[in-house]
């Protein structure tokens, strides 16, 4: 409604009826702009990918929930259909008041789901190394986009976090969802035609000190945080384990540690089946990169073999024995080799 009053006001200005694209642009800066009005905070200027979304007949499956990286970016949609559902959001339960956004508040929430105590090695990586460079080491650098795991866990982290409620509405033309940049949502289920118009309102730049802009660069990245870095919870904690598999077998993986090192992969696959078994689609083969043969097959697996435990504890043992499965492309050519070496 606010949205076709506006139009209107457009319109009595305007020699012309039509609705343009310069209308639409100028009402999504009007809403973010009343919105940093709200809140007292960062004014946004401009807009980026902008985009118009059809969608013929029905009926479609949601998404599941993931966060797109576009810190300090906003999400707006402007929904132009009758009965339009909109994108779902999700609360996120903030267990004991805190919020996963680092390597320690993770293992604080691992300690409290879990059943078994946190594995001491990965108690040590998340302490102690969270904040490291990840393109330091050759082992880590395929993961060098996350800058360093804390950096990672302060956008993406809340996926951990169980959900406390969502919320959805049936929208009439002209309604307006204005969400931050690390939201946890997700695209609604629809029975039938849907249209709105996407967009990224863009922050005003803002005069900062040397210092204080090397401090934005090293929290959100100097790059265009356009959303094309996306993780679901499964995705996220499947690279994670790619992540830290390296670790603790590059700098842990002595002699007479090697029940460590095993302890702490098998605890990191049983988290990563319970995520898989929270919502298993086989939408998340679709999302991974098919170099990477071994995690998309094994994964298949599990989806096909979830009501089946035997099968799930022979799948989670494979993982843990196998050079490809959870390892980034450049280190299982790697252990490949030297496996052939031998």
């Amino acid at each position: 409604r606010e949205f076709n009053e506006y139009n209107q006001q457009i319109r009595r200005k305007s020699a012309s009826n039509n609705l343009t694209l310069e209308t639409i642009k100028q009402y999504m800066l009007a809403m973010c702009d009343r919105r940093s009005k709200e809140r007292s905070c960062t004014k946004y200027s401009s807009l980026g990918n902008l985009m118009f979304i059809l969608q013929f007949g029905g009926p479609t499956e949601g998404q599941v929930r993931h966060i797109d990286n576009m810190v300090p970016n906003l999400q707006i949609c402007l929904y132009m259909s009758q009965s339009c559902p909109s994108t779902v959001l999700y609360a996120m339960d903030d267990v004991d008041g805190f919020t996963v956004r680092d390597g320690k508040s993770l293992l604080e929430l691992w300690e409290q789901k879990k059943w078994q105590a946190t594995p001491p090695l990965l108690k040590h990586i998340l302490q102690h190394q969270s904040d490291r460079a990840l393109k330091s080491k050759w082992y880590t650098k395929f993961f060098s986009f996350w800058k360093t795991i804390n950096i990672h866990l302060e956008c993406f982290g809340k996926l951990y976090q169980p959900v406390s409620f969502q919320l959805g509405l049936q929208t009439d033309p002209g309604t307006t969802l204005i969400a931050g940049g690390n939201e946890v949502h997700a695209g609604p289920a629809t029975s039938g035609p849907r249209m709105f118009a996407f967009a990224i309102g863009i922050p005003e730049e803002i005069d900062a000190t040397d210092n204080e802009k090397d401090q934005c660069e090293e929290s959100f990245g100097n790059d265009d945080n356009d959303g094309e870095v996306q993780y679901s919870p499964v995705l996220l904690h499947i690279d994670f384990c790619c992540l830290l598999f390296s670790i603790l077998d590059y700098e842990y993986a002595k002699s007479d540690n090697a029940h460590a090192v095993r302890e702490a992969k098998l605890f990191l696959i049983n988290i990563l089946i319970d995520l898989i078994k929270d919502y298993p689609i086989k939408g998340y083969l679709r999302q991974i990169d098919p170099v990477r043969t071994g995690i998309l097959i094994w994964l298949e697996n599990v989806l096909n073999s979830l009501d089946c435990d035997d099968a799930i504890a022979e799948l989670m043992e494979k993982a843990v024995c196998s050079d490809e499965i959870f390892y980034t492309p450049d280190i299982a050519k790697r252990r490949s080799k030297k496996k052939k070496r031998r």
